[in-house]
């Protein structure tokens, strides 16, 4: 069983993509939803001896990790029954690898978290126990979680993992700018035409060099395709059957595309590039070089904390939602959750799902989201009055849950499941750069984007004989 996971994890190739289970359902999509509550290991945990000791995989650093450390601190003294040792990694990327490693050889975890990606690599490993086997033989009541973010893992009706540190991309903007160009800092773009117009009043204003930085990012791709309510891949997003084909080369991708080559070009929008760890669009901001950027809800935290050193005293941090081709529109859930790792004892498994409840429960997700800017994923948490002070002292935390909870639930905005997603990733990437360093037309990086997209996910496919 572990070896055949991790020639299945092998065979992704990159560091983001995959659910969990084993079989086919005669849709193309590994799995099956045959889901037996004992897996949880419930009455196992019940009748093991105390306390029971679990290792928790993580990629949290700096702010982030205090707050996990002080949250696992406080469970493990609130119980006798659980001991939490958490390990960090430096990122998702690295702690799925050495995942894959471990599957074929070494110590696994008992839990561990995974982005978003992950789904249908995870699926097709087989190597976790379906978080919906927890769900049923402990009775708990979904109802209060985010539609969104149960929606993102949710394959065949099974909720494959627990969403847990869960965030989006927004719209962060330097309301002081935006007041010295004499726009209103209260009504900030909707639309990325209304990102070129503000970006140029900026510009002529004189008050920053550009009016937005953005990263060559490929996930900034599929937000604003979800936003669009455009399906990434084929087969309802991968989600009713195996995705086979990326959906990119679109009338929708070549607007968008030419708008972002446009804005480049023009000057009006800063490229910073693609380098993993790179940081330049918020140190544009920071350095009043742009007016605007993109970034995940998620760094709130850890950018916030930098301005209140007062380095940076001259920046006022606004947020708003995604500015999209149109206004309106949803966006799926980025960042991680929680995988119970199929490898560990049924008395761990049990114990993993103590500490899940712990950590989804609502004054642990208000916490985590004073404390870091991670969204809530339980609806009740926002009623917490440490989350509705953080809302009045900073506003800006409030965006990414209002938007989340906005906009239709379907398929785009659910998200998509593919194999080879880093693959997908690592082909946007490419074409980004070509057309941004000016080597392809945004048509013919589309073009091109395609081609390397679909060679990815169905080598994927073929390798796994799906």
């Amino acid at each position: 069983m572990v070896f055949a996971a991790a020639l299945v994890l092998a065979a992704c190739g990159g560091g983001d993509d995959g659910a969990t289970a084993g079989g086919d359902d005669g849709n193309g999509n590994s799995g099956g939803s045959a889901i037996d509550p004992a897996e949880c290991g419930l009455e196992a945990f019940a009748a093991a001896d105390k306390p029971v000791e679990i290792t928790f995989w993580h990629q949290q650093a700096d702010e982030n990790e205090a707050a996990l450390v002080e949250l696992t601190d406080e469970f493990n003294a609130s119980q006798d029954d659980v001991r939490v040792r958490p390990v960090l990694f430096p990122d998702y990327e690295d702690l799925f690898t050495k995942y894959r490693a471990a599957l074929s050889g070494g110590d696994l975890p008992d839990l561990v978290v995974l982005e978003e990606t992950t789904v249908q690599a995870m699926v097709d490993s087989g190597s976790s126990v379906p978080m919906q086997a927890c769900v049923d033989a402990d009775n708990l009541d979904l109802g209060d979680y985010l539609p969104r973010a149960i929606a993102y893992y949710t394959t065949e009706d099974v909720l494959r993992a627990m969403p847990w540190n869960v965030s989006n991309p927004i719209l962060w903007y330097d309301r002081a700018l935006f007041r010295a160009a004499g726009l209103d800092p209260d009504d900030p773009p909707e639309t990325l035409d209304e990102v070129r117009e503000y970006s140029q009043v900026i510009v002529d204003a004189g008050v920053a060099e550009h009016g937005i930085a953005l990263r060559a990012q490929d996930y900034y791709n599929e937000f604003w395709y979800a936003k669009g309510a455009q399906e990434y891949v084929n087969n309802g997003n991968g989600r009713d059957a195996r995705a086979t084909k990326a959906q990119l080369d679109t009338e929708f991708g070549r607007e968008l595309w030419t708008w972002w080559d446009d804005m480049v070009e023009s000057g009006l929008a800063l490229d910073t590039g693609s380098a993993t760890g790179n940081v330049d669009h918020l140190f544009s901001l920071a350095n009043s070089e742009s007016a605007m950027t993109i970034e995940a809800s998620s760094a709130l935290g850890p950018a916030l904390a930098v301005l209140s050193t007062g380095q940076f005293s001259h920046v006022e941090i606004g947020t708003a939602p995604l500015p999209g081709l149109e206004a309106g529109g949803g966006v799926p859930v980025g960042d991680g959750a929680l995988w119970i790792v199929g490898n560990s004892s049924r008395a761990e498994r049990g114990a993993a799902w103590q500490y899940v409840k712990y950590l989804t429960e609502p004054a642990q997700q208000a916490q985590l989201h004073i404390a870091v800017g991670y969204v809530p994923v339980r609806m009740s948490a926002v009623e917490d009055p440490g989350v509705q002070a953080k809302w009045a002292e900073q506003p800006a935390y409030r965006t990414a849950y209002d938007q989340l909870v906005n906009g239709p639930t379907d398929d785009a905005t659910s998200g998509s499941v593919i194999g080879d997603y880093q693959g997908v990733r690592d082909a946007v990437t490419r074409s980004l750069e070509a057309m941004l360093t000016g080597r392809l037309t945004p048509e013919a990086a589309l073009v091109q984007v395609q081609r390397e997209a679909d060679d990815a996910i169905n080598e994927y496919n073929a390798r796994i004989g799906g």
